[in-house]
């Protein structure tokens, strides 16, 4: 009887095996069309943006796929795409940095220095402006800013076209994500689709956010947290104010302002004598010089040295500025900022400190260790 019933669980547990290795004869023909044409393998957005960020307005003209991501992280991490193969994406914004830099302006081809400090590089889906400057409104004609740079990666477009073309290493790929040899519209568009997939949500602001879950933080980051979002409102007699005001910037999940009329571009007050015009020299608007926009503050502590030009080193320094060395002589200073009166904010060195220990809760180690993000040429 035993005996029997080995024999059954034997000729079933084959049978299981047959029917899945059968599966996955046919997901591997799957691939294919009737043409013999590769077919790549759609993702759902769905999987990619959590619920809490929403789901933001994506290209229709380059959907997802495991295909095109994979393609844009190799392209993402190769120096392939610089003029001399010594300068990649990776190298001005590395992953264990949120994608930053940590010096203030970024080594490129030959020696050259940028001349702005590089952002960090995670949620830019749920952004329709890029760079410091907002001059890019999308990822895909970001991509071609920094080849060309002369100071970045000093890359000419038919010489970049030409290497990619006889890089071994892409021709399949290419062909398999969008069905055409090696060109810079694919590349664009692969790039592009692995940057919109870098997704940063797990710090502990991200769980705690907007309050629901008050055990997360202790009494100093709660008071932090009491600063960041709080009113300027000032004693006249103690000069003392409760809050800092940091939200209409730097609200939300994203602790970003999305919208540039409501904060989202703005002079902060860092300079009486406007060096750099920021987004007005792009518009050529006076209105507008020295305005840049608002970053997120997700990893925060990651992504030092702060401002467009790198000029604070320490979350300290970046405090002390809009606490007490605000310039509110700044041609176009912003309005919320202007409307606390030209008073500066004073805060004592306890609210200081509880309000960097908040900004400290919004570090997210999954995105600096998330092997999906990494370099793939990396092992």
């Amino acid at each position: 009887m035993k005996r029997v019933r080995l024999k059954i669980l034997c000729t079933s547990l084959f049978a299981v095996v047959l029917f899945f290795a059968s599966c996955k004869k046919e997901d591997d023909n799957a691939k294919y069309n009737s043409k013999g044409t590769y077919i790549p393998t759609k993702i759902d957005p769905f999987s990619i943006f959590p619920a809490e960020l929403g789901m933001p307005s994506l290209p229709s003209d380059n959907p997802f796929t495991i295909e095109g991501v994979y393609l844009g992280r190799m392209l993402f991490y190769d120096p392939i795409l610089s003029y001399d193969s010594s300068i990649s994406c990776a190298s001005c914004h590395k992953q264990e940095f949120a994608f930053s830099d940590p010096v203030a302006f970024s080594p490129g081809a030959f020696g050259l220095k940028t001349k702005r400090n590089a952002p960090p590089l995670y949620n830019m889906a749920y952004s329709k402006h890029f760079f410091w400057d907002g001059r890019a409104n999308n990822l895909r004609d970001l991509v071609f800013e920094p080849i060309q740079a002369h100071n970045e990666m000093a890359m000419t477009l038919p010489k970049l076209e030409g290497k990619l073309k006889n890089a071994t290493r892409y021709i399949d790929y290419f062909n398999k994500a969008f069905g055409h040899e090696p060109n810079l519209v694919d590349m664009s568009k692969a790039i592009e689709q692995f940057m919109l997939t870098i997704v940063s949500n797990g710090s502990r602001f991200n769980r705690f956010f907007p309050g629901d879950s008050i055990q997360l933080f202790n009494m100093s980051e709660l008071r932090g947290a009491q600063v960041f979002n709080g009113l300027v409102h000032f004693d006249p007699v103690t000069k003392f104010t409760p809050g800092a005001d940091c939200f209409h910037c730097h609200g939300g999940e994203l602790v970003q302002q999305q919208n540039f009329n409501m904060g989202g571009l703005a002079n902060n007050g860092l300079d009486d004598v406007l060096t750099d015009l920021g987004y007005g020299g792009i518009v050529n608007d006076p209105k507008k010089y020295g305005t840049f926009k608002a970053p997120s503050l997700l990893n925060i502590a990651l992504t030092a040295p702060y401002m467009h030009d790198g000029r604070f080193n320490t979350l300290d320094e970046v405090i002390e500025h809009y606490s007490d060395k605000m310039k509110f002589n700044s041609p176009n200073i912003h309005t919320l900022i202007s409307s606390h009166g030209g008073f500066q904010l004073n805060l004592t060195t306890e609210q200081k400190a509880n309000l960097k220990a908040y900004l400290m809760t919004m570090t997210d180690n999954k995105l600096i260790t998330n092997p999906a993000y990494s370099n793939p040429f990396k092992k």
